[in-house]
């Protein structure tokens, strides 16, 4: 049977559905930065479901209950349940366990799709327009639909609101609009996952904004060799961009990054949903042009708050003078003006940072310094292996941004690796350090450039 899940991937690609059901050990693995997302989702469903406290729980935690889940769907709406969470619908070759049916007249309900997201998207128009489908193909009519997603406005004080923290957005239109469609992908869903071959796996063919998820697969099936580029490949390099750029920094040179935490839940009051909230920077200091370079650093380590004390140590360490340099400065500057607005006797503080931060991604944004081997990137990730090969993160027990926060978050807040505490922390410092070592050995370059 073709579910939900089913059909969604098979909009996003075709090739990936029929991997699903034909071919499963070709689909890569959930890392753990990718199940610590879902995990999160699931923490945001008992907060909608509060708003229906009528409500009966079906649902299944094992095979069996999940084999038995359309006969207690039955069961219930027999019994004369008027909200069911998590209830089964079949249609013929069609199967989709909602995550809430409200009964509002004789065989009429309305829908409700439960999202993490902060707004209703596409995709879910796609995705309750299979469900709608179903429901209506098995005998019930389905007036309004609804999805209930995250409410990003929101700022915890106390206890988290589920009034508040959710918003019910209502796109029956943008459904029923998508209903012709859905009749016809329907049945191509069911013959994709039936047919004996897989189809065309070109990433090109990816739609609802998933090329990038749909690589990874792509990689297992269709190994992809390094590429290795030719000895005497060279930059493009603009000599007299590059000069006037490093001539408007003025020394002291700060060279500051950021480790966030972030949650569907924010954790701490005065904190807002997916919020961004720094727990960790690195600060790379250059006096003068012949200065040794300096390093300074703050670690969060207590299951608190981290705003406060990091600002006072931030504002300490940074002085009033000099270009703060860091890499894509939306970031940066958006976590400054954010601590500023929730500490407000430092807003003045902040923005004065805000206004010294100069953004070294700029002369490869703008291609002033282009090379092939970025592989069309920006990237702080793709420009240090080219410019300075000697550094690498690879063999640093944290690697990437994602694995810092989840990591971070588990061993403080969530107090899962009381263990690997320790060993996380240092971790955390080396990636932090070596994100702004990064900038400063390719500062480096450029000024030996002009």
């Amino acid at each position: 049977m073709i579910s939900k899940s089913d059909y969604m991937m098979f909009l996003r690609h075709p090739a990936w559905l029929w991997l699903k059901k034909n071919d499963p050990k070709k689909l890569p693995p959930v890392d753990e930065n990718t199940q610590a997302m879902f995990d999160t989702g699931h923490q945001f469903e008992p907060y909608a479901e509060s708003l229906f406290p009528e409500g009966a729980t079906l649902g299944f935690s094992d095979y069996d209950e999940y084999l038995s889940l359309p006969e207690r769907t039955q069961d219930a709406i027999n019994r004369g349940e008027q909200v069911l969470f998590q209830p089964c619908f079949e249609w013929q070759e069609f199967t989709c366990i909602c995550d809430i049916v409200s009964f509002v007249g004789d065989k009429e309900v309305d829908l409700y799709e439960i999202k993490a997201s902060t707004s209703a998207k596409t995709e879910h128009e796609f995705d309750l327009a299979f469900q709608t489908a179903v429901l209506e193909g098995s005998g019930l009519r389905v007036r309004n639909i609804y999805v209930i997603h995250v409410n990003n406005q929101y700022v915890r004080s106390g206890p988290i609101e589920a009034d508040k923290i959710t918003h019910i957005k209502d796109i029956t239109k943008k459904v029923r609009a998508k209903g012709e469609l859905t009749v016809k992908y329907m049945p191509m869903a069911l013959e994709v996952a039936k047919q004996p071959k897989m189809p065309n796996p070109n990433p090109y063919l990816a739609k609802l904004g998933s090329k990038q998820e749909w690589l990874k697969v792509y990689e297992n099936i269709v190994p992809t060799e390094k590429q290795v580029w030719p000895e005497d490949t060279e930059p493009v390099i603009n000599h007299a961009e590059i000069k006037q750029f490093l001539g408007e920094l003025k020394y002291p040179l700060y060279f500051l990054d950021y480790e966030t935490m972030s949650g569907l839940l924010p954790y701490f009051d005065g904190h807002r949903p997916y919020q961004q909230v720094p727990f960790q920077y690195s600060l790379h200091v250059l006096q003068s042009p012949e200065a040794e370079l300096e390093w300074k650093e703050y670690l969060h380590r207590e299951n608190s708050d981290p705003s406060r004390q990091l600002t006072e140590r931030l504002i300490e360490d940074i002085g009033t003078e000099g270009s703060v340099i860091v890499w894509y400065e939306g970031f940066e500057k958006a976590r400054n003006s954010e601590l500023g607005e929730m500490l407000t006797e430092y807003k003045e503080a902040m923005e004065a940072i805000n206004e010294r931060v100069v953004d070294l991604m700029i002369p490869f944004k703008q291609k002033w310094y282009d090379d092939p081997r970025f592989n069309g990137s920006a990237s702080i990730k793709q420009v240090l292996p080219v410019l300075c090969p000697e550094l690498s993160y690879k063999d640093l027990g944290i690697q990437e941004g994602g694995s810092a926060q989840r990591l971070w978050m588990e061993a403080i807040l969530d107090d899962k690796r009381t263990n690997q505490k320790e060993q996380i922390m240092s971790d955390l410092i080396e990636y932090c350090k070596l994100d702004t070592l990064a900038m400063v050995e390719i500062y480096k370059c450029l000024k030996s450039l002009s």
